[in-house]
């Protein structure tokens, strides 16, 4: 029996459809796991930067210098069909092996850049804090945050009330991509001091006689005179008893402060020469505050400046053990001075003398 010609088309074309729907879908299936799979075996990661305007192609070739290779053809294939091959952002980013094409297109076109942490810690100055995002990568140049921390228009839209941003760049762990305006930091650090400090705070100051600057100036001197929280309201006492006498504050770090101001350098022990340096941070020299902070204080010693210790105290010196001695007579204060300076005397010897053998 013969089979119509028809039929035999119909069945023909039946077989053709079937095979072409199976080879569809088994690449489409394939072509999911291709893209939904880790780009490549083992457990590697790598910083990467896709520059802008840079091929996509390049960035590419990079991971593979860095042990991620990625299938290129798929990648470009994948944005294409997608819609987002113009779409993708530059930046630095953190790629692993364990990611998939999928996964790594989207974060490119989402932007989901590398956050690198940064640390700003109690008593840091503006120009540690410069030091530090240089270190960390995050600027190219010190001078950049400097400037914007100085940045009179910057300050204002902040209202930071004094000259620079020093003592309003609040003391915590910051996330920021690579590249990030210096003004952009310096905006988020002195957002979290106003979030953090709240207007109770500010309340208190004007409650107690005293302007933000002047409670953070003080703040400041207190927080590079000790890390003790304990201690901070007794220094904070003798600050302020020295100040309703009219006495000068003598405060070691606001010196070192003037210091390095003048010349760039960073001293850790003073002699006579740096005690006469003409700088109006000079507390041996000029009576009342400083015109400025010296650090960045956190919130234990921004209270400290507020709220002292109800004690008379007028001097204090260190033990050597990280505490310090407080004293209400310049006699007492001498003799505490002396101790201390044994101690001193006592380490350099052991330092000296030859190991045991």
């Amino acid at each position: 029996m013969r089979i119509p010609k028809e039929e035999t088309t119909h069945v023909f074309g039946l077989i053709c459809g079937v095979t072409l729907a199976t080879v569809f879908i088994y690449t489409l299936l394939f072509y999911s796991y291709m893209i939904n799979a880790p780009l490549c075996k083992g457990n590697a990661s790598a910083l990467v930067t896709l520059k802008k305007g840079e091929p996509v192609r390049d960035f590419l070739k990079e991971l593979g210098k860095r042990g991620i290779h990625v299938n290129p053809y798929l990648f470009l294939l994948y944005i294409k069909l997608t819609g987002h091959s113009k779409d993708l952002r530059a930046g630095e980013y953190m790629v692993s092996t364990s990611q998939s094409v999928r996964g790594l297109a989207k974060e490119l076109v989402e932007g989901r850049v590398y956050l690198r942490s940064v640390t700003v810690w109690e008593g840091m100055s503006m120009f540690d804090i410069a030091d530090l995002l240089v270190q960390q990568g995050l600027l190219a140049h010190r001078d950049e945050f400097l400037s914007a921390a100085s940045d009179p228009v910057l300050l204002r839209k902040l209202k930071v009330p004094g000259c620079t941003a020093e003592g309003f760049l609040f003391p915590e762990t910051y996330r920021f991509p690579k590249g990030f305006p210096a003004s952009r930091i310096v905006e988020k650090m002195v957002y979290t001091f106003w979030q953090r400090v709240g207007n109770d705070i500010i309340k208190e100051c004007h409650q107690r006689g005293l302007t933000l600057l002047q409670a953070v100036i003080l703040a400041s001197i207190i927080q590079k005179e000790t890390s003790i929280r304990e201690e901070m309201p007794l220094i904070s006492a003798v600050y302020h008893n020295r100040l309703k006498r009219g006495m000068r504050l003598q405060a070691d770090p606001t010196v070192i402060y003037a210091v390095r101001l003048q010349n760039g350098g960073y001293k850790t022990t003073l002699g006579k020469r740096e005690l006469r340096i003409r700088s109006p941070y000079n507390t041996y020299l000029h009576k009342g505050l400083p015109p400025g902070p010296i650090c960045n204080p956190g919130l234990d010693a921004i209270r400290a400046a507020i709220y002292p210790a109800h004690v008379k105290y007028l001097y204090f010196v260190a033990r050597g053990d990280g505490t310090h001695v407080f004293s209400r007579t310049l006699a007492a204060h001498n003799k505490a001075v002396a101790h201390y300076i044994e101690v001193l005397r006592k380490r350099r010897v052991l330092l000296m003398q030859p190991p045991a053998p």
